[in-house]
């Protein structure tokens, strides 16, 4: 009887997932919020350009941008990456040739997060301490800026981690919570699997 529970259980879990849809790293709010803006037409073809600029004491920003490009590849979205301090952040007006001919700019802040593995011992009366494994994500936000008065209309903060293995390497897990964020804004992006 256990285990025909515990089979049932499991069916329906398994069945509950499929439900689930495409993970996303936006909240409820901050999903309808982007849904709002229209960044796709019908066809599900971009209404905007994107620019991207990635920061890093590392060279993950290298992974990152080949992520961007193999999306911009699949969705022909035109791809500029940028400096983090670029002036679109700041919601400076944009000139009229740079604008094109589509409604929206897609801006990108990104920072990748590398977190080794490590122990940590705090000795004393009650000795507290442990292994702690290697962590994966990043800390970004998307911004949704006029194409032509470079007004900034949504700013959304995201934060994605995932606990890595720690005979993987990072790359494989960088790639799997940047396709999440891309699949975030770009619900029509298929990710290659790799």
């Amino acid at each position: 009887m256990r285990s025909l529970m515990r089979m049932t259980v499991i069916v329906a879990a398994v069945a509950l997932q499929g439900c689930v849809g495409t993970p996303t790293v936006l909240d409820k709010s901050q999903q309808q919020s982007l849904n709002s803006m229209q960044l796709f037409n019908k066809d599900a073809s971009p209404r905007f350009i994107a620019y991207v600029a990635c920061t890093s004491e590392d060279e993950s920003c290298a992974t990152v941008h080949k992520i961007f490009s193999e999306w911009a590849d699949q969705r022909q979205v035109t791809l500029h990456l940028i400096n983090a301090d670029d002036a679109m952040f700041n919601g400076v007006t944009v000139s009229p040739s740079k604008a094109a001919n589509k409604p929206y700019r897609l801006a990108i802040k990104i920072n990748p997060l590398l977190v080794p593995s490590f122990f940590q011992f705090r000795g004393g009366e009650h000795p507290v301490g442990g292994y702690y494994p290697p962590r994966v994500g990043y800390r970004a936000t998307v911004y949704v800026v006029d194409a032509t008065s470079g007004a900034i209309l949504q700013e959304l903060p995201v934060h994605h981690e995932v606990t890595a293995n720690p005979n993987d390497t990072a790359n494989g897990y960088l790639q799997r919570v940047v396709d999440t964020l891309l699949t975030s804004v770009d619900p029509a992006y298929r990710p290659s699997d790799k």
